[in-house]
Order: C-alpha cells, then structure tokens, then sequence
C-alpha cells in the first residue's frame, strides 16, 4: 500500500512540475532530439539532456531557468550531481538582479550541428534563451562534442534599453565580518550540485603570463591542493584557471575559458567557490556596465569527468582541450627559427642585437641556413617594417634594409630552398588591413603578435573578433602565436585566442639582458611544467644555441646542440636564434637530430605530452612521455641532467604498467630490446651527462 501510494505521489508530483515548466514556455519550445555520432541532445517536456557518448549532463526547467541535476561518467557509472541541498533555480546567477526567486520565461530552446566556422571541432549547439521580468535575455549553451570526456557552457547576455546596473557586485570584492575580509560574489556562470560532505580532495591550478620575465626566476605553473571534508563554508579561490575535484578514484575537472593568469587576473574572471551546496563558477567577464542591448557572450567553462588517477586526469583534460581546440597538421605542425635572439657577439657583449637580425642581407643567409637544416619556417621579427616598433601605418617591408614592397626577394628566396616565412607584429599598431596584404602577398606561415593589452569586454572581444576575421580572410592557411610576454592583461592559457593557432612561449636570449639569458635546465623544467596540463603542439617551445650563450650567466655551452633542441621537442619548436652563426660540426649535429625527429613528428602530433621523471633541476633524470590512448604506439624523450651521477634510473610511466612493449633508440641505428614495464616503472640508461634518450615503444600486448 505504501509503495503505491508513492506511485500516486510521484506522479502528481509530475504532473504538477510539467504543468508548471509549460507554463514558462514560450512557443519555440517543442520536444525534440538530435543525434552527431554518439553525441545526443534531447528537450523533453522541460528537461534538457546532452551526452557525448563518454559523460552526460541533464538540466530542469524551473521558474529561474535550467538547473543541473544529474551529471553522470558513463563509464564508470558515477553521478556528481548528489547534493540534495542545492536551492539554487538556476544554474546562474546575477546578484541583485536575478536570484532563486527571479521569474524566467522560456523563449526558445533548438540545437544545431555546428564547428563554429571552422574553429573548433564538430559538435552539437544547444541554445536555450530565458527572459526575465526585470528586461534581462540570457542565452545558454552548451557543446556536445562527440566522444568528448566534457561539455562547454557559456552565457549570453543582454539587457532592455532601460535596464540598470545599479546595485550588481562590479568584480571580486570583500566586505568585513566579524573582524573578516569575506568575499562578496560577483554574477555565476556555472553550477553543478557536488556532495563536499564526503571524502575528496581539489587540486586548484593556473599559469602565469609575463614568462620573460620568469626565465630564470620563477615556475610558470603554480598548483595547489586542499585535502579536508566535509565543507562546512565557502572555499573560494581567484587565482586557477582549472580545478580538479578527485573522490573514491573518480574526478571532476571544471576549467575557466578566460583571460584569467596567476599573476594578473584579467577581466572580471570571477572564482572557484567550493561550497556546502556544490561547485560555483563566477566571472562573466561582462561588468555591470558591460551588459547592453546586444547579446554578449561571457567567459565559457568546461567541466570534464575521469576515472581513475593523476594520469587519467591529465589525459582527458588533454582530450578535451583537443577537441575544443583542434588541430591543423598541415598548418600548425613545424620547426621555426626567429631572427631575433642571437644577440652575443666575441667582444660586443653590452649590445643588444635585434632589428638588425631582420634585415634582408641577414634574412637571407637564415633561409639558406634553415633550409640546410631541414626547418620550414623563418620568422621575420621586429624591423623588417618601415617604421618603429610602435608606429603606425608602417608595416610594409622597409626598402632602406633591402627588402623590395612586394616581398618579391624574399619570395623567390623561399620557394627556392623550401622554407616558409613568418612575421612578428605589435598588434596594438599594425592594422587588420595591413596584416591582409602581406598576408596575401608573403603567403605568411605564422604571424607572432606582441604588445596587446585587454582592458575589457569590448577589447578582447574586438581582437578575437578581428583574428576570426583575418583567418578566414586567409582561407586558414596561416595561424597566430599570441605573445604572453609582460605583466599585461592579455590572452590566458586556455581562452579563445587558442582558436586562431598557439601560444608563443619565451623570449630567451643568449647575453643580454642578462636575466632572461637561455639556462638548459630551466628551459626544460618550464616545458616539464606545461606539459602537466597543456597539450604541447599548441605550445611554440623555445631553444637557443648554446655555444654562443654567455658563460658568464649560464652553463648552456656544457651542453649539445641536440641535446638544447630535444628539450623543445615535445612541443611546437621555435629556436630564438640565428642558427646561421652554427659552425659546421655544429650544424650537421642539428641537422641529424631534426632529421629524426621529423620522420615521427606527426605521430607526435596526434599524441598527448605528459612530463615524467623528477623535475628538472640541473641533476634530474627528467623528460616526456608522449602517448596516445587509442594507439599501440609511443615516444619517450629522457634527459640526464648535467649534475645527476646516475646512471641508469627506474622511471615510472604512464599506461604502460604490466605491459610488454618494444623499446627502440631512435637515434641508434635503430636498437631495440623487448621489456615488460613492472610496476609501471622502466629501466633506462644514458652513459654520459648532460644527455639524452629518444625513444620509441610499441605495446606488443
């Protein structure tokens, strides 16, 4: 009798909740269901469900709007939406204008397939828009990329002419409590219902912009771990750009698809709030004043489920950055020199060479030198334009240091040996117009752009929205590295500058200035560091010649050519340097090592960077596993540091474990030997220090 007597309750229950949800519906809110692959949306009456194959997510339609109420790995079976005290009507929130109580109508609800014009993967859009009493238009979306291990949600937003922003919270801030500074929160873009009240443990993590200045100073990565449970308060935290939420052997994975740094927090990039209810995402990057009649869209949030530990972790943050960031082989995947960091002259040491390495009579003997190494692209940088670094109207090849207005030498010097060209730019000075017509002259392979600064809403969106534009203008052929150098507000690490090709890394010299001259060890450890959650090929990693580094500020010329551009290796190689100043030894030692590395470069390509091995520190035994899920095959990149005294060491690998591989040396006549790797951990041995191993294993079980 009690069983159907909850029967009845649940029913009426249903019956009143669908009756409800209809009644907040407008007339573009009919049921439906849409199939990519083995991704699926389906709306059925109020409740809106997407699954990607891998992990599923559904909302309810409330009064307020959606509200998450299951998000489910399934594969392992887990579901992370169990907190039972969540209150919240909405998903999102807009302090002081739009609440659990707020009343939301909703307009219109469809899902298309989409690639959002070629910058990103396939996927199916769900755009679901609600209109509140108070005149405000919020649009949700959300990405179902097929097979994906997560989703992408962002917002848009507007609001009715007559709309006031008084009285919303502007950006992070603080008010006093007892004697406490207890943050203020400022509008939430994302939610999902985690029970904190059980064992688990969160892992915050972000990156730094400014690298120049973190040479040979500072890590790029700052991580940090919170064990204790239950959540009794808000734990809030301003400075990551990604958390993971690790409990019982399963993981959740929220990243912030912002401008946000370490150091300088960007625009309105908002928190992490780990809290008695769940996981709360704030920062729109929309100010108060910033939401107008126009939809604007805010910052976008990924939020990625594994099993398993660390590794499993890593991989599918990797798999999902891949997807929401893919990549063109073809276009993206090279070996670039940049003219500008060869500054070290015998008996010159307090100057500072730069423009002069991009005049033509330089450039010229860099194509031929390139070429002979077996490189593909040559990055013209500051000085080939006919005007100063931050001048206007100038940025057309200057005739007074040989070039001719067409490119045409530089052409023809080009197609003759094979090489591709680059340039770098101050993007805050040359024009759209004119990054078109070299564009369409030179056939640019890869444009470096320096010296931005984003100071709201409207300018970055103003230079994503220009970038889309130049793309496409260049049918996709050519890509930009965005520049993080200096302590500007400018990209982040995982924001959509990404779309329009990678991140430029370091600029590292070989004299001056003097703190941000090349050190092997450093180089390395700040790519190790990266590579823990970054996929590397949209990376540019930097090397310098170590034979002509200063002595007196590092200890580069203790260690190889082949050994300096392996540490680059696991990433999108850009030697700073002019590798014209090579004696001949020297460049048949590059040459044979480039040679190796691009017979399997495209294999590296389709795989996922992980750093193994200790970090570096000058007498470590460090390096890269570079291995793809869905493969039998895979690379090893291990380096014994200058200092070490070892060896041989036990260094323990990643999906490897109980597995019978075969092993071979890629730069030795191609040995190899059939080893099971015990443990997870293998054998290696390297003689001689500083030096390296480049392997390649095959699963043979």
């Amino acid at each position: 009798m009690a069983k159907h007597k909850r029967v009845i309750l649940l029913g009426l229950f249903f019956l009143l909740w669908t009756g409800f949800t209809q009644a907040q519906t407008g007339n573009n809110t009919e049921n439906f269901e849409k199939n990519l692959e083995n991704a699926k949306v389906s709306f059925n009456d109020g409740a809106l469900l997407v699954s990607t194959g891998k992990v599923s997510r559904t909302w309810i339609l409330t009064g307020s709007g959606f509200k998450t109420v299951s998000f489910k790995n399934e594969r392992s079976g887990k579901e992370w939406s169990t907190n039972k005290a969540n209150t919240f009507g909405a998903d999102w929130n807009l302090p002081t204008k739009i609440d659990k109580d707020s009343q939301a109508t909703l307009v219109s609800v469809d899902c298309q397939e989409s690639d959002d014009a070629h910058f990103t993967s396939k996927h199916l859009l769900v755009n679901a828009l609600f209109e509140y009493a108070n005149g405000i238009q919020i649009k949700l979306l959300v990405r179902v990329y097929p097979n994906a291990t997560g989703l992408w949600t962002a917002l848009e937003v507007k609001a009715d002419a007559d709309f006031s922003p008084e009285g919303i919270p502007e950006d992070i801030a603080y008010e006093k409590y007892y004697g406490s500074n207890q943050p203020v929160k400022i509008a939430r873009n994302e939610f999902i219902p985690v029970d904190f009240s059980t064992a688990n443990v969160r892992t915050y993590w972000g990156f730094y912009n400014d690298p120049g200045n973190r040479v040979n100073t500072q890590n790029m990565v700052k991580e940090e771990t919170v064990d204790g449970w239950p959540l009794f308060s808000d734990e809030q935290n301003t400075w990551a750009s990604g958390l993971a939420i690790h409990a019982e052997n399963e993981g959740l994975i929220l990243v912030k698809e912002s401008n946000k740094t370490v150091n300088n927090y960007g625009h309105q990039t908002g928190s992490f709030y780990c809290t008695p209810h769940g996981v709360e995402v704030t920062g729109w990057g929309l100010k108060p004043k910033e939401i107008t009649s126009e939809f604007r869209q805010t910052w976008a949030t990924w939020s990625i489920l594994y099993s398993g530990g660390e590794d499993e972790m890593q991989l599918a943050l990797k798999q999902f950055d891949r997807a929401r960031f893919p990549i063109k082989k073809e276009r993206d995947m090279h070996i670039l020199v940049d003219t500008w960091g060869s500054d070290y002259r015998e008996g010159d040491g307090d100057k500072i060479y730069g423009r002069e390495n991009s005049e033509f009579s330089v450039v010229k003997k860099e194509i031929e030198s390139a070429s002979e190494l077996g490189m593909d692209i040559v990055r013209i940088d500051d000085g080939w334009q006919e005007g100063d670094t931050f001048s206007t109207d100038s940025w057309h090849p200057n005739p007074k240091i040989g070039y001719e207005a067409d490119w045409k030498k530089v052409k023809k010097l080009a197609a003759k040996n094979n090489i591709r060209i680059g340039l770098w730019a101050a993007i805050r000075y040359i024009s759209l117009e004119e990054m078109k017509a070299n564009q369409q002259t030179l056939d640019v392979a890869t444009w470096k752009l320096d010296f931005d600064k984003i100071e709201d809403w409207q300018s970055y969106h103003d230079r994503m929205n220009g970038m889309r534009d130049f793309i496409t203008s260049a049918d996709y052929k050519t890509q930009v590295s965005w520049c993080p150098e200096y302590d500007d507000p400018r990209y982040g690490w995982y924001s959509t500058a990404r779309e329009y090709g990678p991140m430029y890394f370091q600029n590292i010299q070989n004299n001056m200035p003097h703190h941000i001259v090349y050190v092997p060890y450093i180089t390395l450890r700040h790519h190790w560091m990266m590579s823990e959650y970054y996929n590397m090929n949209k990376l540019q990693t930097n090397w310098q010649n170590p034979s002509r580094t200063n002595a007196a500020y590092s200890d580069a010329p203790q260690h190889s050519q082949a050994y300096s551009a392996m540490t680059a290796f696991m990433g999108v190689p850009a030697s700073f340097m002019l590798t014209q100043f090579l004696s001949p030894e020297e460049k048949a030692e590059l040459k044979k090592v480039i040679a190796t590395y691009k017979k399997e470069r495209a294999e590296i390509f389709d795989s996922y960077v992980f750093p193994i091995g200790e970090e570096p520190n000058n007498a470590s035994w460090t390096g890269f596993q570079i291995h793809h899920p869905d493969k039998k095959t895979g690379y090893l990149m291990v380096f014994r540091e200058l200092h070490n005294k070892e060896e041989s060491k036990d260094l323990a690998l990643k999906f490897l474990d109980g597995k019978r591989i075969q092993l071979t040396d890629l730069e030795k006549d191609g040995a190899s030997r059939e080893v099971t790797v015990e443990n997870g951990n293998l054998s290696i041995e390297i003689p001689k220090t500083p030096s390296y191993s480049f392997l390649k294993y095959e699963i043979l079980d």
